[in-house]
């Protein structure tokens, strides 16, 4: 067992070894099969079992209530989705079978932004259990975030270093930096990218990026991989966008100079949203510890999910009383429940098919929610949904989601489908002409493209946003004030499918 102390700023170790990364050392004991750095690591409990994080052994005990609203065709949708989900699991269950995830008792009383365990994965775990590209090197890293009252709370991120510097002078190897935002990858603390053996959403961004030469930390959001007491806390991007600068202050720690100051973030649907509301909360007063994590060049927010509260009713009104295909809104009803127990009750607001089916949901990630919910219609997934306007969930949206005309910390650009029916274009092009309206001086731009679909459009932008990102690390100034453009295609003959390689987008 490793065991690392925090001790003011110095690091009091056990059996000292310190290798170097770029002139720094860096105390690590090693594994066999791991290279780990463990910090502020006590002796830990016996983990206590949780039946929602054992899909195996959920799947041996009697169905009981999910066995009837869930009929033949419903399991044999279930069980399909259920077996692709977590055969893209690294580890099957966070709890019992990888001590990584174990959160450090001492965890409370250290700042947001702390290291709290790093591991470079070695050829032997890459090459067999991940399926990135060739060339990049993969490490984790446990770390502190904050929660809504700003207490600190563990989470989890990925790092993806390119094979070479792209930087023409030899001796520098500092690597641009990004943080990606993922969008919606499940509920589960196993559903977390860093547990995926394609990292989710792989071309749409992590791969794509560290391909170009950027270094690419991908915060994993307190509640995924992580384990806290309110669980995930779905579309919070108030406090996602703390992850995301504390896992690049966390990153730092140990990769020191090979990350640039400079850092740009871009994320996709429920990232585009934190990527959005990152650029947002830089701005607000009171972020002196979040503005830590370097000097922040803008970002890039496609897709954005960005209002619950307003993307649910669009999504019943466009289905007109059939399928609704949204199995986000169960995913976002429970965590809610997380959120605020006895005052948000998912009893009260879903039908009993949604109820007797959550058992079944609670086994797997993104993949298994569609298959259960994705076909139901409004009044199957609802008994109402006048909880979308209780006080509790309004002020949810304006505290947690961070939904307001904020002014931005630095330029935006925003990537945008015409044809998305998962994030309407017509609600981002509110949200973004509003944002302009209210904050005249913001640096923003818009771009839209036609026929494209929600994941089509991360695809097919890159050319744009990989430029607008170079521009931004070349200093390349960008005009005050905000602008639409709506991009032309070339032909009518292109494909409009997305294929994703064992991961589920969305």
């Amino acid at each position: 067992m490793c065991r690392f102390y925090v001790h003011h700023e110095s690091w009091h170790t056990e059996d000292r070894i310190y290798p170097t990364i770029k002139g720094k050392n860096v105390p690590v004991t090693p594994l066999p099969t791991h290279n780990t750095i463990c910090l502020s690591l006590p002796p830990q409990p016996t983990p206590i079992m949780k039946l929602s994080v054992f899909p195996t052994l959920l799947l041996q005990l009697p169905l009981i209530s999910a066995q009837e609203p869930c009929d033949s065709l419903c399991q044999t949708a279930y069980k399909a989705a259920h077996a692709s989900d977590t055969s893209n699991w690294v580890t099957q269950n966070l709890t019992t079978d990888d001590p990584f995830y174990s959160t450090p008792s001492n965890t409370t009383s250290l700042p947001p932004g702390t290291l709290l365990r790093y591991e470079s994965l070695p050829r032997s775990i890459v090459n067999t259990q991940y399926a990135i590209p060739p060339g990049l090197t993969l490490s984790r890293l446990l770390y502190t975030t904050e929660d809504i009252d700003r207490k600190p709370i563990p989470a989890t991120a990925f790092i993806l270093l390119p094979y070479h510097s792209q930087s023409p002078d030899s001796a520098n190897k500092t690597l641009k930096t990004v943080v990606w935002t993922h969008g919606t990858a499940g509920r589960l603390r196993e559903c977390t990218p860093l547990n995926n053996r394609n990292l989710w959403y792989e071309w749409q961004g992590p791969y794509a990026l560290a391909q170009q030469g950027y270094a690419v930390i991908v915060p994993d959001y307190a509640g995924q991989g992580s384990d806290i007491p309110q669980g995930f806390m779905y579309e919070a991007g108030y406090l996602h966008a703390a992850d995301a600068a504390y896992s690049l202050v966390a990153a730092r720690a140990v990769l020191g100079s090979l990350l640039s100051e400079e850092y740009v973030v871009v994320g996709h649907s429920e990232g585009g949203m934190t990527a959005w509301r990152t650029n947002e909360r830089l701005a607000m007063p009171g972020q002196e510890e979040l503005l830590k994590a370097g000097k922040f060049l803008g970002a890039v927010a496609e897709a954005p999910a960005l209002r619950p509260l307003d993307l649910i009713p669009e999504s019943v009104r466009r289905a007109d009383g059939g399928a609704v295909g949204d199995a986000v809104s169960v995913l976002f009803l429970q965590s809610l429940a997380g959120l605020f127990p006895g005052q948000f009750k998912i009893e009260d607001w879903v039908t009993d098919v949604v109820l007797g089916r959550l058992a079944l949901a609670d086994t797997g990630c993104l993949g298994v929610a569609r298959a259960l919910f994705g076909n139901l219609t409004a009044k199957e997934l609802f008994k109402s949904l006048d909880w979308l306007k209780l006080p509790v969930v309004v002020d949810w949206q304006k505290r947690y989601n961070g939904a307001g005309m904020h002014p931005l910390a630095a330029p935006m650009l925003v990537v945008q489908g015409k044809a998305d029916i998962l994030t309407y274009a017509n609600n981002t092009e509110w949200d973004f002409n509003q944002t302009c309206e209210t904050n005249p001086e913001s640096a923003a731009e818009l771009l839209l493209y036609p026929e494209a679909d929600h994941d089509m459009a991360a695809l097919i932008s890159q050319p744009d946003f990989m430029e607008w990102i170079r521009n931004r690390f070349d200093g390349k100034p960008v005009e005050k004030g905000c602008r639409t453009r709506t991009l032309e295609r070339i032909t009518d003959n292109f494909k409009s499918v997305a294929a994703f390689y064992g991961s589920v987008a969305g």
